[in-house]
């Protein structure tokens, strides 16, 4: 067989197909590049757009067996990177929209709640899993959630740059997120509807 460098990429599909791992490889280097710049436009985040474009090839991967008729691979990848951004945008403004709610209520009705158990137990977790965090995204999300500073604010007083800001709110709503659904046994919207009705 021809060097796999050599295929088309209607070939190395087909090897693709057969569960061929050369093939898989390359077609991986002849688009990881340009279906990481393609995210990066979308997050504007390099450790995000990595980490999504390893999922549009390792979604290539899995899916090797089934029977899609892919006429034009490159058309098909920047399909699959498409969707999981928009996947990923939507599930951050959803996780960071349910926090923000979550910790204006934090700052403004815990002292008008402590007399609720249950309310001030899952505060004092929240707390406890902040301080989990790196010192720097503390000091981040503090500011952004607690003191109702704008990204472009904290960047300033800390002296780092907006997209260092989102990617330290982004690490903290997920960290928070985690710890919501795997350890209060609770998930996070069911969270957010008992902080909703403590308004």
């Amino acid at each position: 067989m021809a060097p796999v460098s050599t295929l088309s990429d209607q070939e190395l599909t087909a090897l693709l197909r057969q569960g061929n791992q050369a093939a898989f490889i390359e077609l991986y280097d002849r688009y990881h590049d340009t279906i990481y710049l393609f995210i990066r436009k979308y997050l504007r985040s390099a450790e995000l757009s990595e980490d999504i474009c390893q999922n549009v090839f390792l979604k290539i991967w899995e899916q090797r067996m089934q029977p899609v008729n892919i006429l034009e691979f490159a058309a098909y990848l920047f399909t699959i990177a498409k969707r999981l951004c928009l996947d990923f945008l939507k599930r951050a403004a959803i996780e960071q929209n349910a926090m923000g709610l979550i910790l204006q209520n934090y700052s403004s009705n815990l002292k008008a709640v402590e007399h609720e158990h249950e309310f001030r137990d899952y505060m004092s977790f929240i707390e406890n899993v902040l301080t989990g965090l790196p010192q720097q995204t503390q000091n981040v999300f503090r500011l952004c959630r607690q003191q109702h500073k704008s990204y472009d604010e904290a960047a300033e007083l800390l002296g780092i740059s907006r997209n260092a800001i989102k990617k330290h709110m982004v690490r903290s709503m997920k960290v928070l997120k985690n710890a919501v659904d795997n350890e209060l046994g609770v998930s996070f919207l069911t969270l957010l509807l008992l902080f909703a009705s403590k308004k």
